[in-house]
């Protein structure tokens, strides 16, 4: 009994020492890795997308609503009475300068034509005859006078009646498309009437008239040599004009000022009374551009940028920005030429964290500025 009791205490002290052993080889062996593992992480450092901000060459543009007007329109009317005799021209069609449009019966002016130059005839022989007869003393000074202002008067005769007679013919002043013919053969036209006969209109080149608020027309100045392209209907529309003046008073009722612009129109592709979109491409000068998903507005309405300094540090930096290069902002002030600022990434940093810029790969360079008034 005894025996079994020793053998027993003996087995229990066994496994006990076992056990310490183990615990202790626990401790030794797996607590430091432990410890290693269960030490506090490192700071987390975010990932940026960033691109270093350069000066760019931009241009800038301003679009503005526009008419097209005709460059000349000519309303024919007749210079004599007369009656419609023919009508030479086919309604629609391009006249040049100078072609027959209508022909005024010409009769009685022919007569007058004819009798005016049987007059001077007579009063040339006249004169000629007191022309001896001076010089020999056999008729007065006064004689001779008298028949020689006769002479000038059948010569404006003449003339008078070669005028008449040539404003049968109705020519066409300008070159240009004409109309339709307000009347027929066999009417009655008088002098100077009110009603036209047709009308003659010069399409190429063509003007395209602006408007301009009277404080924007101020800031544009007097700039030379502006380039104007047109947004049309038309997609395939490519012509580009000029900006001809710009009107020296504003409009009281509207408070706006007249820009004329003037285009080549060979294709027809502009007529007069069409409304249009016009672009005036301004003067280009080196800007500071900001990609628009690069910056953020705050509650205040500021726009502002995340900029990374030379330790990776970001600080968020407002800028100053009242217009837009296609997707990027104008920046008047806040960044300078070189600063870094962040593009992507942003949003998960807090104001002086650390981050790890990355470059962006490319970064799109915009050619032409649309001016926009910040609100």
């Amino acid at each position: 009994m005894f025996k079994k009791i020793k053998n027993k205490k003996i087995k229990l002290a066994i496994f006990c020492g076992v056990l310490a052993i183990l615990l202790a080889g626990y401790f030794f062996w797996f607590r430091p890795k432990y410890q290693a593992n269960s030490a506090k992480p490192a700071a987390y450092v975010a990932e940026v997308t960033v691109i270093k901000i350069t000066k760019q060459s931009t241009q800038l543009f301003t679009e503005l609503p526009g008419r097209v007007e005709a460059y000349k329109i000519s309303e024919v009317r007749p210079q004599i009475d007369g009656v419609i005799k023919k009508i030479k021209f086919v309604e629609g069609s391009f006249v040049k300068q100078g072609q027959q449009l209508y022909q005024i019966d010409p009769t009685v002016y022919q007569i007058a034509f004819d009798n005016a130059n049987a007059n001077l005839k007579t009063v040339r022989a006249k004169k000629e005859r007191y022309a001896n007869l001076i010089e020999q003393d056999a008729i007065s000074r006064q004689e001779f006078d008298d028949i020689v202002a006769a002479f000038g008067q059948a010569q404006a005769e003449v003339r008078r009646a070669q005028t008449n007679l040539n404003y049968t013919k109705v020519y066409a002043p300008i070159s240009g498309y004409i109309g339709k013919s307000n009347l027929t053969e066999g009417a009655l036209v008088t002098t100077n009437q009110a009603g036209v006969l047709t009308t003659i209109t010069q399409l190429d080149p063509i003007y395209v008239d602006l408007v301009q608020a009277s404080k924007d027309a101020i800031q544009l100045g007097d700039q030379k040599n502006i380039a104007v392209t047109l947004t049309t209907d038309d997609a395939s529309y490519q012509n580009s004009g000029t900006l001809k003046f710009s009107e020296v008073f504003a409009d009281e009722s509207t408070d706006s000022v007249r820009l004329r612009t003037i285009f080549l129109n060979k294709d027809k592709k502009l007529i007069p009374g069409m409304f249009v979109t016009a672009k005036l491409h301004l003067k280009s000068f080196d800007a500071i551009l900001v990609p628009q998903r690069a910056a953020s507005r705050g509650a205040d309405g500021n726009l502002s940028v995340w900029v990374v300094d030379q330790n990776n540090i970001a600080k968020m930096r407002a800028i100053k920005a009242n217009q837009i290069s296609g997707d990027s902002w104008i920046v008047e002030d806040g960044i300078n030429d070189g600063d870094t600022i962040i593009y992507e990434g942003f949003q998960k940093i807090a104001d002086g964290a650390k981050v790890n810029p990355v470059p962006l790969v490319t970064q799109a360079k915009n050619a032409e500025v649309k001016t926009e008034v910040k609100k």
